[in-house]
C-alpha cells in the first residue's frame, strides 16, 4: 500500500510567504530598519534555514543597531549553517570588521573548506598563537582565543547570557572582565564588582578592571571607597588603549580633571596603533577634549574634538561638544563626556526608556550619588534618564533625592527650562517649602527665583461677551497687533456702545489711545478699568505700569497688592503681574527682586506666545530703569496687549 503524501512542508524547504518578505522589502525601502529587524527576526525563528532571510537579517541590524549585532546574526547564521558558504562569508567580514582573528581565522578555513575565495590576509595558527598570548597571557591556546572572540561578540551585540556561557571557565583577566561587564548589564552588580577587584588585586596594572571597580563602587553608593582608588587608577600606566579608555571614563566620571588630562597624553604618548584611528581612537581625542574643556583649556579642547572628528565624523559625542563651546562664552564645566551605554546596565536603560509605570523604578539600583555622577558626566540621553529614578525616590520621601534634584538646577547642565522643571517638580509634589527660595542657573549665573504657588490655567479664559461681540473684540485685537489702528478703533467703539465699560475693550481702548499719541486719555480710562472692575489684574497692572513709569511707586504697589496670592491664575495673567512686579522693583532700584521675578516666568514658558509674553516682559523691566522712557514702554504696551480671553494658537 502506497503512502499518503504528508500535508507539511520539511523544515529545510519551508518558506516564507512572499507577501510577508515584501512587507519587510517594504520597510527598508522606508528606512525602518528597526521594525525590518524585527519583522526578518520573528520569520528567521519560523523558518531558519532560509539563508534569504538570514542575510536580510544582518543587513537590517546593520543598519539599525551596527555591526556588533550584524555580527552576532552572521555568527548564528554560520552556526545554523555550517555548510553554507554565503553565512560562511559573512561571518568572515564581520569577524575582520570587529577585529576577532581568531573568529576570522576559523571563518576564512571554512570559506575555503567549502570552495569560496578568502581576501586580503587572514591571521595564520603562527599569528593567532602569539596572539592569543598577547591577548589572553602566557599558556593560552588559540581555542581560547576563539572562544573569547566568539565571547566578546555576543557582548557586544548584548546577547549578555550568551556571552556568559561562552566565556564561563576561562580563568585568563580579559575573559574574566568580559564575563563582569556582562554581569553589570545583566544588573548582577555586586558578582560584577567581585571580579573586578579579584583581577586588579591578582594584576596591578589591570586598569581595566580597577576603572570598572571604581564605578561599581560609586553605583552601589560607596562614594569614599570609590575615590580612594582613584589615587591607583590615576597613577597606573595602561598596558592597551582598550585599558586607557576606562580609566579615563572611571577619571571623568568622579571629576578628577587634571588627572584625566594627565592620563590622556600618557596614552596618546604610547603610540599604539589602534589609538590612531577607528571609534576607540576618536574616543580617546573625545576624553581627552572633556578633561581639557573642564579645566578652562578652551583652545586644547576644540584641537581635540576637531582631531576625534577628524578620524571619525560620526562621533555625535565630539559634534554636541565642539557646537557647544563655539557658542559658549567660556568653556563649559560641563561637557557631555560619557554615553549611556558606559553608564548604565541594558536593563536599566530599557527600564528608563519604555517606562510604563513607577513601580519599574524600584528595579533600578544605582546609587544617589552614581546618579548625580552620571548626570554631570553623561550625554543628553543619560542627563535625561538620571533624573527619573531620583524623581521617584524624592516622592517615596527620600531627602538625599530632593538635595540631588535641588542640585541639578544649580548647574549650568541643559536648558533652563529643564533645570526649572526640577524645582517645579519638587514644588508640585510638596517636597520643599513654597516660600523657600531657590537658586537655578541662569544666563548670568546662579539666580535665586521663588517658585509659584499659584496653579497656572492654560485653558482659554472667557471674555464674558456674546459670540458675536467676542469676534468682535478678537477682531480689533489681531488689526491693533498690526498696528491697523484705525480699523481697529470703530469695532471697539461698537463692542462698548453694546457693553459700556466692559473691562478688556475699555483696557484695549486705553492702548489704542497711546498708540494715536492721544496720551492725556489714558491715564481716566486705565483708572475706570481698575475702580469699576477690581478684580480685572489686567486693568490693575495697566494703570500700575503707567504709575510706575510716572513716578508713582507706592500707588502702583497699592494696585498690585494681593494680586500674587491667588490661588489660580491664567497663564496671560501670570506674565502681565510678575512682568509688573518686575518693573516695580526695577524702579525702585532692586534689580536682583526684578530679576527674580523674571526668572520665576522662565519655566512657563512653553509656547511662542509664551516666549512673546516673556521677551515683552524683559523689555518693559528694562524700559522701567530711572532712566526709562515713558513713551516707548506705553507704545510697546499698546501693541503687544495681553489676552488672558485669547485662545491659544
Amino acid at each position: 500500500m502506497s503512502r499518503k503524501p504528508s500535508g507539511k512542508k520539511s523544515t529545510a524547504k519551508a518558506k516564507p510567504d512572499l507577501a510577508q518578505l515584501k512587507a519587510i522589502e517594504r520597510l527598508r525601502e522606508q528606512e525602518d530598519y528597526q521594525a525590518a529587524a524585527r519583522r526578518t527576526r520573528a520569520l528567521v525563528k519560523q523558518f531558519p534555514h532560509h539563508g534569504g532571510l538570514r542575510r536580510s537579517l544582518v543587513e537590517a541590524l546593520h543598519a539599525a543597531e551596527g555591526p556588533s549585532a550584524a555580527g552576532l546574526a552572521a555568527f548564528d547564521w554560520a552556526e545554523q549553517r555550517r555548510n553554507s558558504l554565503p553565512a560562511q562569508e559573512t561571518l568572515l567580514h564581520y569577524a575582520a570588521e570587529l577585529y576577532l582573528p581568531a573568529l576570522a581565522g576559523r571563518a576564512a578555513r571554512r570559506v575555503r573548506e567549502l570552495g569560496g575565495d578568502v581576501p586580503g590576509r587572514v591571521p595564520d595558527p603562527t599569528d593567532l598563537a602569539e596572539l592569543s598570548h598577547d591577548t589572553l597571557g602566557p599558556g593560552s591556546s588559540v581555542e581560547d582565543l576563539e572562544r573569547f572572540d566568539i565571547g566578546q561578540l555576543h557582548l557586544a551585540g548584548q546577547d549578555l547570557h550568551g556571552a556568559l556561557r561562552w566565556l564561563d571557565g576561562m580563568e585568563q583577566s580579559p575573559a574574566r572582565n568580559n564575563c563582569a561587564v556582562a554581569m553589570f548589564h545583566l544588573q548582577r552588580v555586586d558578582e560584577a564588582f567581585a571580579i573586578f577587584m579579584d583581577v586588579w588585586q591578582e594584576h596591578a596594572e589591570n586598569l581595566f578592571a580597577l576603572s570598572w571597580a571604581i564605578q561599581l563602587r560609586l553605583y552601589r553608593g560607596d562614594e569614599s571607597g570609590a575615590s580612594g582608588l582613584c589615587t591607583p587608577l590615576a597613577a597606573g600606566v595602561p598596558i592597551r588603549l582598550d585599558h586607557a579608555l576606562p580609566q579615563l571614563q572611571a577619571l571623568l566620571l568622579m571629576q578628577q580633571n587634571e588627572p584625566a588630562f594627565q592620563a590622556f597624553r600618557m596614552a596618546l604618548d604610547r603610540g599604539w596603533q589602534d589609538a590612531a584611528t577607528g571609534r576607540a581612537g576618536a574616543l580617546l581625542r573625545h576624553y581627552g577634549a572633556c578633561a581639557a574643556c573642564r579645566l578652562g583649556q578652551r583652545s586644547e579642547a576644540r584641537r581635540l574634538w576637531r582631531d576625534a572628528l577628524d578620524i571619525d565624523s560620526e562621533l555625535y559625542l565630539a559634534q554636541a561638544n565642539l557646537s557647544e563651546l563655539e557658542r559658549a562664552a567660556e568653556p563649559p564645566a560641563f561637557p557631555q563626556a560619557l554615553a549611556v551605554q558606559t553608564l548604565f546596565p541594558v536593563q536599566v536603560i530599557s527600564i528608563l526608556r519604555d517606562l510604563k509605570k513607577d513601580a519599574e523604578l524600584d528595579a533600578v539600583d544605582a546609587s544617589n550619588a552614581y546618579l548625580e555622577a552620571a548626570y554631570t558626566s553623561g550625554d543628553e540621553v543619560v542627563r535625561a534618564l538620571a533624573g527619573v529614578p531620583l524623581k521617584f525616590r524624592a516622592g517615596q520621601g527620600d531627602t538625599d533625592a530632593v538635595r540631588r534634584l535641588k542640585a541639578f538646577a544649580r548647574l549650568p547642565i541643559g536648558s533652563k527650562f529643564e533645570r526649572f522643571g526640577y524645582l517645579k517638580f519638587l514644588r508640585e509634589q510638596d517636597l520643599m517649602d513654597p516660600e523657600e527660595p531657590m537658586e537655578i542657573w541662569g544666563d548670568d549665573g546662579l539666580t535665586e527665583v521663588k517658585l509659584l504657588s499659584t496653579i497656572v490655567d492654560r485653558e482659554p479664559a472667557s471674555s464674558g461677551l456674546p459670540k458675536d461681540l467676542d469676534a468682535l473684540l478678537s477682531q480689533s485685537i489681531e488689526l491693533m497687533q498690526e498696528e491697523r489702528i484705525d480699523e481697529a478703533e470703530p469695532l471697539l467703539k461698537r463692542l462698548l456702545e453694546r457693553v459700556p465699560g466692559h473691562p478688556i475693550a475699555t483696557s484695549n481702548l486705553a492702548a489704542l489711545r497711546q498708540m494715536q499719541g492721544r496720551h492725556k486719555e489714558v491715564r481716566p480710562l486705565l483708572r475706570q478699568v481698575a475702580a469699576e472692575h477690581p478684580d480685572y489684574l489686567y486693568g490693575r497692572c495697566n494703570l500700575a505700569r503707567l504709575l510706575i513709569l510716572e513716578g508713582e511707586l507706592e500707588e502702583a504697589q497699592g494696585l498690585l497688592h494681593g494680586l500674587a496670592e491667588r490661588e489660580r491664575m491664567h497663564v496671560s495673567d501670570m506674565f502681565t503681574l510678575y512682568a509688573t512686579l518686575a518693573m516695580l522693583h526695577m524702579a525702585k532700584g532692586d534689580d536682583t527682586a526684578a530679576q527674580g521675578f523674571l526668572a520665576s516666568l522662565e519655566p512657563l514658558v512653553e509656547t511662542e506666545d509664551d516666549e512673546r509674553r516673556f521677551t515683552q516682559a524683559k523689555e518693559l523691566v528694562n524700559r522701567a530703569m530711572p532712566k526709562g522712557t515713558f513713551g516707548s514702554i506705553l507704545r510697546r504696551m499698546a501693541t503687544s496687549p495681553p489676552q488672558p480671553y485669547k485662545r491659544r494658537r
